[in-house]
């Protein structure tokens, strides 16, 4: 593969990432909404929640064209592993074994479905 052939693909698999951590905020919006003490805030972070939404679905319909369904759907489930990361970063929880070992199991998943052959 030439060195453009390896920038492209970067490139497909940034936006399909990218797409997905877009994905990821809406669970971060929608904890950080739960812990607001009024209704205003509340409301505010519900209201970047659909944002996030409608962002992540005009860029996966870009995904779209770049992807395979399959492919693009297999991915998805690295959404669960974002999701793990914001939880630390962001909320200070604590990740157990069992998280690491279904992260692995979801890694593995996502391999054996986008692997060739």
């Amino acid at each position: 593969m030439s060195s453009e052939g390896k920038i492209q693909t970067v490139k497909k698999y940034g936006l399909l990432y990218g797409a997905f951590i877009i994905y990821s905020l809406v669970a971060v919006c929608s904890k950080i909404a739960s812990f607001q003490p009024d209704l205003f805030r509340t409301c505010l972070f519900l209201g970047l929640e659909v944002v996030c939404l409608g962002v992540y679905a005009l860029v996966w319909q870009q995904v779209l064209k770049r992807f395979p369904l399959v492919t693009a759907m297999a991915n998805k489930g690295s959404v669960v592993i974002f999701n793990l990361i914001w939880s630390v970063i962001l909320f200070s929880e604590h990740v157990t074994i069992f998280n690491m070992v279904g992260a692995a199991i979801i890694i593995f998943g996502i391999w054996m479905v986008s692997s060739d052959g």
